[in-house]
């Protein structure tokens, strides 16, 4: 997604995303002159009930839908 757009919804949804149930991680990447958003959540439930209702209505049309796959391992400071 456009970087202006990345920063708009982000400014309104990061809040709430620090308190949400089962949020770890939110890394949001430049790649093909966009932004794609990688996140690590407990569960596909947990990212869908809050996406749904605070980030979803925000985002453009054309947006694709979230992907999604298993963390296999990870490794922080």
């Amino acid at each position: 997604m456009p970087a202006e757009v990345y920063d708009k919804v982000a400014a309104g949804a990061m809040p709430s995303q620090r308190e949400a149930d089962g949020f770890v991680a939110h890394y949001p990447i430049v790649e093909d002159g966009g932004i794609t958003v990688i996140e690590i959540w407990d569960s596909i439930d947990q990212h869908d009930a809050w996406f749904n209702e605070v980030v979803k209505p925000h985002l453009p049309p054309d947006t694709p839908e979230p992907k999604f796959a298993e963390l296999h391992n990870s490794n922080t400071k």
